[in-house]
């Protein structure tokens, strides 16, 4: 099935300081995003329930031990937890099946 959504975007604040979400689809617990952290912004440790893909858009972020730069694309799967650090301001689109699963 075909979906379209038009370039305008709406990011709307998170629960954590620095992170800012905008939704593009998201139907029956499968979604797409874009994700804005500031320079310095956490997201905390968590694992997903799915498979997670991120394609950096805009400078360079680390999730656990990878560090990606603008173009990079990484495919997370269920059981790899990591927590991910904006290491500039930084953009990337994520695709995402099932929801987040925060540790401690």
């Amino acid at each position: 099935m075909l979906h379209l959504t038009k370039a305008a975007r709406q990011f709307a604040e998170t629960s954590f300081p620095g992170i800012r979400s905008c939704v593009v689809w998201g139907e029956n617990g499968e979604g797409a995003d874009i994700v804005e952290f500031k320079a310095g912004a956490r997201f905390p440790l968590h694992d997903h329930e799915a498979p997670e893909q991120v394609l950096m858009l805009s400078r360079r972020i680390r999730f656990g031990n990878v560090v990606l730069s603008a173009g990079d694309y990484l495919k997370i799967g269920p059981g790899e937890e990591h927590d991910a650090e904006a290491l500039e301001d930084s953009l990337f689109f994520l695709a995402h099946e099932g929801g987040i699963v925060l540790k401690g």
